[in-house]
């Protein structure tokens, strides 16, 4: 059933699509991000403060074009012992071509054979050019962990004290190290996110104010690059989390009426695969079953999570509904 013009946008959720490597620790890059298992499928997780966004993990070996083409954001999370892979580099292209929001984390850069920085050369030359480099891991004193990031865009270390995060303004050292990946910073986000007038004053050689250039960081085309372990980099991701918005919505039509899936007021779902379906709406504790052009057919559920089910014999692009529904889905096309 299709919901009044007074309905609310009530079920706006963000699908992101994590890919790593085959042999990456999947529950320790939730972990590291704040994120909290929500189902019985370590496939996939939440991270609390984002309640509106579901991260599905794959690893290289898991990697579905389909899944890519139905989620509204792609990560790929570089582990330091494995490097990247071809089937990584296949899906960033493909996101590319998608034109979906992208970011990198680095992850396993103290224990592994490649470093942050190595990690960050490896991306910018397989996958992304422009890759963007604000935030350094900063090691412990026995360099077997990470206590914190180095701003490069600010020149603050947000850092993890007494199990507090604590700010705090950078030594002389560190500024004078960093000044050349500060100024290449600079130029790149002057270019990407300043007005015109703001822009010609920086080629005229004025200073460009911080607040401004923390602004253009927000620039949707932005893909950066986190260091993820010990948790340091989960502000810094969930920031650009925040950012995202639904981009894949289907239809709900039901007869003559259409409207986008995330006003819906039933529980219904599009199957992307055959054993995955993205689902809308509060679930009712109802059957759900699997629409074709005549039959309605319960679905052996596997797992739930929020904004995704799995299920088997699904048949992509079959909508999932209750057996009362008279609603069908039907996918974006782009």
């Amino acid at each position: 059933m299709l919901p009044s013009h007074e309905s609310v946008l009530r079920h706006p959720h963000v699908l992101v699509y994590l890919v790593t490597s085959d042999s990456a620790d999947l529950s320790s890059i939730a972990n590291n991000l704040g994120g909290d298992s929500a189902t019985n499928n370590p496939a996939a997780f939440q991270i609390p403060a984002y309640p509106l966004v579901t991260v599905l993990v794959h690893t290289e070996s898991q990697v579905d074009a389909r899944v890519l083409q139905s989620c509204d954001a792609l990560v790929v999370s570089l582990d330091g012992a494995s490097g990247v892979g071809a089937k990584t580099i296949e899906v960033w292209e493909l996101a590319k071509d998608l034109t979906l929001p992208r970011h990198i984390l680095a992850f396993n850069v103290v224990h592994g054979r490649a470093d942050f920085d190595e990690l960050c050369a490896i991306a910018s030359r397989t996958m992304e050019p422009d890759l963007m480099v604000r935030y350094l891991p900063i090691d412990s004193d026995d360099e077997l962990s990470l206590t914190g990031v180095y701003d490069i865009l600010t020149s603050e270390i947000h850092a993890i004290v007494e199990n507090a995060w604590i700010t705090q303004p950078a030594d002389p050292e560190h500024i004078a190290l960093t000044s050349s990946a500060r100024e290449d910073l600079f130029e790149q986000l002057a270019y990407l996110g300043l007005d015109d007038a703001t822009l010609q004053n920086h080629q005229s050689g004025l200073p460009i104010s911080v607040t401004k250039l923390e602004t253009a960081w927000s620039h949707p085309d932005l893909v950066a690059i986190t260091p993820i372990d010990d948790g340091v980099g989960e502000q810094i991701f969930g920031t650009w989390l925040n950012l995202l918005n639904p981009l894949w919505v289907p239809t709900q039509i039901d007869g003559d009426l259409a409207i986008d899936v995330t006003q819906t007021t039933e529980y219904i779902g599009i199957a992307i695969t055959e054993d995955l379906a993205r689902m809308w709406g509060e679930a009712t504790g109802e059957k759900i079953g699997q629409k074709t052009s005549s039959d309605w057919n319960v679905l052996q559920v596997v797992a739930e999570c929020c904004g995704l089910m799995w299920a088997k014999n699904l048949i992509p692009g079959q909508t999932m509904s209750s057996a009362a529904s008279t609603s069908s889905l039907v996918a974006p096309i782009f």
